[in-house]
C-alpha cells in the first residue's frame, strides 16, 4: 500500500510538472494573455478536466509557473551570493546571477518576464502566494546585501534597502528585456543591447554605491584582497552573462571599459594606437583616484590594486592578452597609459 501510494504521488507530481512545462512553453511563445487552458491540456497531453484538479483557473496556473521559475532563479542567486563576502560584492553577484539565468534559460526568462506584468487577483490562492513569496525572496536577498554594504560603508547610508531592492530589480529586468518601444528607440539611436545593459547596470550601481565593488577592494592591502581565482570567477560570470566580445585587443578594450564602469567607476580615455594585436589608451580620468582624499597607505593600496585588477580583467577576457601601465596619474603623469597587447610567446 505504501508503495502504491508513493507511485501514485510520483505520477501526480510528474503530471503537474508536465502541465507547468506546457504552460511555460506557451507563455514564452505567445504570452500569457493568449494562452488557453485547452492549449495547455493538449500540449501536456492531459484531459482538460485534469488541469482543474491541479489548478482552479488560468491565473493560478500562471502563478505556479511564475513561482517555479522564480524559485530556480533564487537558487542561482543564493549560490552566486554565497561565494562573496562583502555587501558590495554580493550585489554584483546577484545582478550577474540574474543576467546569467536569463541567458542560460531563455524560455523560462521569457515566460517569467511575461508573467512579471500579470496582475494576480486572488492573493489568497496558494499558487499566487507562492509566486509572491518567491519574488520577495530575491528582494530580501538584495535588501540584506544593501544593509551589509551600509554597515561596511560602501553603500550610501540613506538607501532604503527594501524599497531600493524592489526598484532596482525591476530596472535590471527592464534593462535586459526592454519594451518594444525601447527596442525601437535603441535601434533608432544606434545603441546596442550590450551598451544599454552596461549603462543601466552602471547607473543602478552608482545610485547606491559610495564605491563600486572592485574599487572598494583595491583600497585594501594586497594580502587582504581576494585571490586572483576568486576575482576571475566574478568577472568571468559578468563576461558570460553579458556575452562580451573579446577576440582581439580592440574588442577586449571595449569590454574592459564596460566592466570597469560597473566594477570600478567610469574611466575617460582616448585610444592613441589601435590594432587587433595591441591597443594603447590614454586615461585622463581615473575612477580610482578621481576626486578622492586618501591617506598614504590607502593611496598606495589603490595604485597596486588598480593595476592588479585591470590586468586580471584583461586576462580574464582573453588569456592570450595582457595589460600594463607605462604612465600613471597617481605617479604624477598627466594621464595613465594603458597597453593591452598579445602576450609574448613562451
Amino acid at each position: 500500500m505504501v508503495y502504491m501510494g508513493t507511485r501514485m504521488e510520483r505520477k501526480k507530481k510528474q503530471r503537474k510538472e508536465a502541465i507547468l512545462d506546457a504552460a511555460e512553453n506557451l507563455i514564452a511563445k505567445q504570452g500569457f494573455q493568449s494562452m488557453t487552458m485547452d492549449q495547455v491540456a493538449n500540449k501536456a497531453d492531459v484531459a482538460k478536466g485534469t488541469l482543474y484538479l491541479y489548478f482552479k483557473n488560468r491565473e493560478t496556473l500562471c502563478a505556479a509557473v511564475y513561482a517555479r521559475i522564480h524559485g530556480l532563479l533564487n537558487e542561482s542567486i543564493a549560490k552566486q551570493m554565497s561565494m562573496h563576502r562583502t555587501g558590495s560584492e554580493k550585489i554584483v553577484a546577484l545582478e550577474t546571477a540574474l543576467i546569467g539565468f536569463s541567458l542560460q534559460n531563455p524560455q523560462k526568462w521569457k515566460a517569467g518576464t511575461e508573467l512579471f506584468q500579470m496582475k494576480f487577483d486572488a492573493p489568497e490562492d496558494p499558487n499566487v502566494q507562492d509566486s509572491l513569496d518567491e519574488a520577495n525572496k530575491s528582494i530580501q536577498m538584495m535588501a540584506e546585501a544593501y544593509r551589509q554594504g551600509i554597515k561596511e560603508g560602501t553603500i550610501l547610508s540613506d538607501v532604503d534597502p527594501v524599497t531600493t531592492a524592489i526598484y532596482n530589480r525591476m530596472a535590471l529586468i527592464n534593462a535586459f528585456t526592454p519594451t518594444s518601444e525601447q527596442e525601437k528607440l535603441l535601434e533608432m539611436n544606434n545603441i546596442s543591447q550590450e551598451h544599454y545593459l552596461s549603462v543601466s547596470w552602471n547607473l543602478i550601481n552608482r545610485s547606491i554605491h559610495i564605491k563600486p565593488s572592485i574599487r572598494e577592494e583595491s583600497e585594501k592591502p594586497l594580502l587582504e584582497q581576494r585571490s586572483k581565482k576568486d576575482i576571475t570567477k566574478e568577472i568571468k560570470g559578468m563576461i558570460d552573462s553579458m556575452k562580451l566580445s573579446r577576440e582581439n585587443a580592440t574588442e577586449i578594450v571595449a569590454s574592459w571599459a564596460i566592466l570597469s564602469k560597473i566594477l570600478m567607476g567610469n574611466p575617460v580615455f582616448t585610444s592613441v594606437e589601435r590594432s587587433d594585436e595591441r591597443v594603447v589608451n590614454h586615461i585622463t580620468r581615473c575612477p580610482v583616484s578621481f576626486n578622492e582624499e586618501k591617506d598614504v597607505n590607502t593611496a598606495k593600496n589603490s595604485v597596486e590594486g588598480c593595476q592588479r585588477f585591470c590586468k586580471i580583467i584583461v586576462e580574464t577576457l582573453n588569456p592570450k592578452y595582457t595589460q600594463k601601465f607605462t604612465k600613471r596619474i597617481c605617479a604624477g603623469d598627466d594621464y595613465c597609459e594603458s597597453i593591452v597587447e598579445l602576450k609574448e610567446s613562451e
